[in-house]
């Protein structure tokens, strides 16, 4: 659904706006291991297209889907200031999904958008501590077919 697609594209100005310097953001993972705190926008999945009405004409569809958002950090040292930094992250992100939210018309048939589930993994290295954060953000919005 182009919905779910303009939505990850409005989302991703909102997270670049968001957030503060020194988090580079980037629309989809580089591949850069050198990136201390890095954030990018990863799978994009609708699961949910519903038939609203039946009648003659454009019909509404409710569309229901989910776009990753991944962030990593990498410190010296400290596994407990990476994961605090991913959890920084995390609240960057929601402020941007309230953004995003205030300002709905920014895409045409967008209803929401929110952050709805978090997993974070933390490892201590010998070359530092890393902290991976993966952000579910649910996108609803109504299209007309």
């Amino acid at each position: 659904m182009a919905l779910i697609f303009d939505a990850k594209v409005a989302l991703f100005g909102a997270i670049k706006a968001a957030m503060p310097s020194g988090i580079q953001c980037t629309f989809a993972e580089t591949g850069d291991t050198a990136r201390r705190k890095h954030v990018w926008l990863g799978a994009t999945t609708d699961d949910d297209l519903a038939a609203v009405a039946m009648r003659s004409g454009p019909k509404p569809t409710n569309v229901t889907g989910f776009i990753e958002v991944h962030a990593v950090v990498t410190t010296p040292g400290n596994p407990l200031d990476a994961e605090r930094v991913v959890y920084e992250i995390r609240n960057h992100v929601k402020t941007a999904c309230g953004a995003l939210n205030a300002n709905l018309a920014a895409v045409p048939g967008l209803l929401d958008v929110r952050a709805e589930s978090a997993s974070v993994e933390t490892t201590e290295t010998t070359d530092g501590a890393y902290s991976a954060l993966t952000l579910r953000v649910r996108v609803r919005g109504r299209v007309y077919q």
